[in-house]
């Protein structure tokens, strides 16, 4: 029924069949030799930038331990062959070493190293280039509106309530010679104050809160290009006012080296004292403040020059007990008194 040309068709595709099964049988018995390629072959070499450096601390200061360590999720850096050259020769080197802890230099001086890292699989090395620049900066603080008499020698303490200033002052020559290229970030209590915080803005001024035994501030400079940065934090503690009684000389004034004490004796016929309210914030803002004398606990009239007051005695052989309350009426809790027993 079939042409001879049928036939021929039918063959044909059997003997195709036949080959197809051949060569089946003889992949499963490993006799045909597909060439493989290895996992090594198939990786992707990793680059530089794909090695990251970190250091601890982040910003190191002159003299400190410094640990530099190196990690990557393109290579498995346990496996790798890493060498860590400094700038006296190899200082580490071997299988896994991702990590070398040095003491820093002095606030002046650079520590370099190139690190050659060499991946698990026969791949072309790559070498790190880190360089450790430590740098410090100093704050210094001062309370703004804290009063202080003259001829004090010391510098006003903050008390509850008071304006605040921090300075920061950066004292290494790479941080001096990039002045005017700084940014500073500023924290109040981990906060960071963005008003505060920016180009050149190396202080910041704050009111501290009746609420605070002392502030915590830090302060993180570093230079526009990113090469220098350091960072530093302080606690501002606050302290209470106090309140200081002097004589007043008819002849050489207020006797601001003798200090009167709890109880004094005079024999004048006349006395006048003066009160100085340390640390109280009274710069640019006395007229906020209420002055409350009293003699033996009866109230008197506060006199013309509010912190000073004169006492006559009628006789003498007694004694008056004079206080003195100073409160700022615009703020909760900010006041300062004392009292001072004069023999007369």
């Amino acid at each position: 029924m079939f042409s001879e040309s049928g036939y021929y068709i039918i063959y044909k595709v059997k003997f195709a069949k036949i080959k197809i099964s051949l060569a089946i049988f003889f992949v499963s018995l490993g006799v045909i030799n597909i060439p493989s390629i290895s996992f090594a072959e198939m990786q992707i070499e990793v680059q530089e930038s794909e090695i990251n450096v970190e250091t601890s601390p982040s910003s190191p200061r002159p003299y400190q331990d410094v640990t530099i360590s190196l990690s990557s999720y393109a290579t498995d850096l346990n496996k790798a062959f890493i060498t860590w050259q400094g700038e006296t020769g190899t200082v580490l080197s071997g299988i896994g070493e991702k990590s070398y802890t040095f003491k820093a230099p002095g606030p002046n001086d650079v520590s370099s190293f190139n690190v050659s890292i060499s991946p698990a699989g026969g791949m072309s090395s790559i070498t790190k280039k880190i360089i450790i620049a430590p740098s410090e900066i100093e704050i210094m603080w001062e309370s703004v509106d804290g009063y202080t008499p003259p001829f004090y020698r010391g510098k006003s303490l903050p008390a509850s309530g008071s304006l605040i200033r921090a300075v920061a002052i950066p004292n290494t020559n790479t941080i001096k010679s990039g002045s005017g290229s700084l940014t500073y970030t500023w924290k109040n209590a981990g906060k960071t104050i963005l008003d505060a915080s920016g180009y050149n803005k190396n202080s910041y001024t704050f009111k501290n809160s009746m609420f605070d035994n002392s502030n915590s501030i830090t302060v993180t400079s570093s230079s526009v290009a990113g090469s220098y940065g350091s960072t530093n934090t302080i606690e501002i503690p606050m302290y209470k006012p106090k309140l200081i009684f002097y004589e007043v000389s008819p002849s050489e004034g207020i006797l601001y080296n003798k200090a009167l004490n709890r109880e004094a004796s005079f024999s004048l016929d006349e006395v006048s004292i003066v009160a100085e309210p340390y640390f109280l914030s009274l710069k640019g803002k006395s007229d906020n403040f209420s002055y409350s004398w009293k003699i033996n606990g009866k109230d008197v009239s506060t006199p013309s020059k509010k912190t000073e007051l004169t006492v006559r005695p009628t006789s003498h052989g007694g004694y008056a007990t004079i206080n003195l309350l100073i409160e700022n009426m615009s703020e909760l809790y900010q006041e300062v008194n004392n009292s001072l027993k004069l023999n007369l």
